[in-house]
């Protein structure tokens, strides 16, 4: 079932909602205002308590009176919502503060549509006798940067609500606003020592460990975490085991064999954790074409997410309610700094396609001059447009949270100067000094353990690069370079093969409108390497959701 609901406004407003069962949905009618929120707000039981009351829906509602909008501040967590106002004739819709429960809307024919589903949107369009077309420019972004930008979709008009934004809307007039609720572009640079810093990271991690873990006790479900050979995840098992919160079991998915596995099965096993694994050999799972297009609904490449759908659809027991994970701490704790300053963004981290980027260079540019900070591009048009695809997979079965991504976690990792963070220094110096067991293991990006400031640029510079050369050249195991080496399954299964090859001949058609796109999809799909490859059929399979 797709969650979360969809409004129409043309002469009255119709509201439909989609809710799982277990989380912290609601919807209040009465004859002033209609609010709807859906999801898991993580600090709901901090904020009944501090506001003495037993019914979330009706402290909302007290919010809301005393607020206005602004009570959506009170929240944190994975949510989405909106509130009609039938006193002042507005409507405001409006997404989480990062954008990771997507809403969508598009004003067409004296008509406002509004879906948590672009897929549900296109097709109440379509129900409408409303054309639904694609954005040409929008693809081509696609294909450059691996994902679409800022708040662009596939379909032409169609745009998401921005990360921490909400719309208000105008009933009369029909006039869109989008407004922002949650701004970290005005956070001011911390003042304190770099040892007060580590100490209030140390608070700020473990409070949302707590706040997380002890929102599994109050959904009645196990503590379920991912974990990986990567150090983001290590840590909230690790603060998480601390705190008191052992995880019920931990679960990782990558090649066999590979550092994701032997890493973390070791510290499983050392812990005394319940471990699942799910081997990704084989990669059958790369002809999940359609279903991947549909669930990135063409806002990001398919193949970015599609290991995760084979993993989790292949796991026996889904009795959880919570999914951790560590997603988005390397990004936002060192990986989105390319120099020890603050400056404008360019095209590392985004670009992943050069031959296109000359189609797209002015729009590019346009964006990229909105911002001062290249962290605070890259926390948007790649942490929340490209690296969440996973856990809108995830969301199929159940929420991913990370202890990265609250809001007082992103403004404060936002506030720490790029000298601290540049190569994870700090992210290194919190972990060694309260953490020191996350550095009894190997750390996956750099082949060592990080118990030195020294490994974090050496690691994934020489001695990475040596374990690729040693295993792809001499070893001839190119399946134990990467978590998921998708080039070594593709050539390796003439299935996998025959299957993208008639994909390709039996939809290319859906492109006979758009000649230029055509024929670059055609070289895309001419070239040897997989990731060109895909990137056309990505192309085909979006038109296939959408258009024809």
């Amino acid at each position: 079932m797709m969650k979360g609901f969809q409004i129409n406004i043309s002469n009255t407003i119709d509201s439909k909602v989609f809710f799982a069962d277990g989380y912290d949905s609601f919807v209040v009618k009465d004859e002033t205002v209609e609010i709807t929120v859906e999801g898991i707000i993580l600090n709901k039981t901090q904020l009944l308590q501090q506001n003495n009351y037993s019914d979330f829906s009706v402290l909302f509602e007290k919010f809301y009176k005393e607020k206005k909008i602004a009570s959506i501040n009170e929240l944190d967590g994975e949510f989405r919502g909106y509130v009609w106002d039938k006193l002042d004739n507005k409507l405001f819709v409006f997404t989480n503060p990062t954008s990771t429960q997507r809403v969508f809307y598009t004003q067409q024919n004296r008509q406002i549509f509004i879906d948590s589903h672009l897929v549900r949107l296109s097709k109440s369009l379509k129900e409408n006798k409303i054309s639904v077309t694609p954005d040409i420019d929008n693809l081509y972004k696609l294909l450059t940067f691996g994902n679409m930008l800022e708040n662009e979709t596939p379909i032409d008009n169609v745009f998401k609500i921005l990360d921490g934004h909400y719309l208000e809307i105008d009933l009369k007039t029909q006039i869109i606003l989008e407004k922002k609720y949650f701004d970290l572009e005005n956070v001011t640079y911390f003042k304190h020592s770099k040892n007060k810093a580590i100490q209030d990271l140390d608070a700020i991690f473990s409070q949302n460990i707590i706040m997380e873990y002890g929102k599994d006790n109050e959904l009645d479900s196990k503590h379920f975490t991912l974990l990986s050979g990567g150090l983001d995840s290590r840590m909230g098992l690790l603060y998480a085991e601390k705190l008191g919160y052992k995880p019920d079991e931990a679960f990782c998915f990558s090649q066999s064999g590979y550092l994701d596995e032997t890493i973390s099965r070791t510290i499983a096993k050392d812990y005394q954790i319940p471990y699942k694994f799910q081997s990704l050999d084989g990669g059958d799972y790369l002809k999940y074409i359609d279903r991947l297009t549909e669930l990135s609904e063409g806002c990001g490449l398919f193949t970015g997410g599609i290991h995760v759908q084979y993993a989790f659809e292949n796991l026996q027991n889904k009795d959880f309610k919570i999914v951790h994970s560590g997603s988005i701490g390397d990004g936002i704790l060192g990986g989105f700094n390319t120099v020890p300053f603050r400056q404008k963004p360019g095209e590392f981290k985004i670009v992943v396609n050069q031959k296109f980027l000359t189609k797209v260079k002015s729009d590019f540019e346009k964006v990229l001059n909105h911002y001062e900070s290249e962290e605070l591009f890259y926390l948007r048009n790649v942490a929340y447009n490209r690296t969440v695809l996973g856990a809108q997979v995830i969301e199929q079965y159940a929420y991913q949270t990370s202890p990265f991504m609250s809001k007082t976690m992103l403004e404060f990792a936002i506030s720490l100067p790029e000298k601290w963070k540049i190569n994870q220094k700090l992210y290194l110096e919190w972990l060694n000094q309260l953490t020191p067991n996350a550095s009894d293991y190997i750390w996956e990006k750099t082949g060592m353990k990080p118990n030195a400031q020294w490994k974090s640029t050496f690691g994934p510079k020489v001695k990475k690069r040596i374990s690729k050369i040693w295993n792809s050249k001499i070893r001839k195991q190119i399946n134990k370079i990467s978590m998921y080496p998708y080039e070594f399954y593709y050539y390796n299964s003439q299935d996998i093969q025959d299957y993208y090859q008639t994909y390709f001949k039996e939809n290319i058609w859906r492109l006979e409108d758009y000649p230029e796109l055509r024929q670059d999809v055609e070289f895309l799909f001419e070239q040897k390497d997989f990731y060109q490859k895909s990137q056309g059929v990505n192309i085909l399979a979006i038109f296939k959701l959408f258009f024809k």
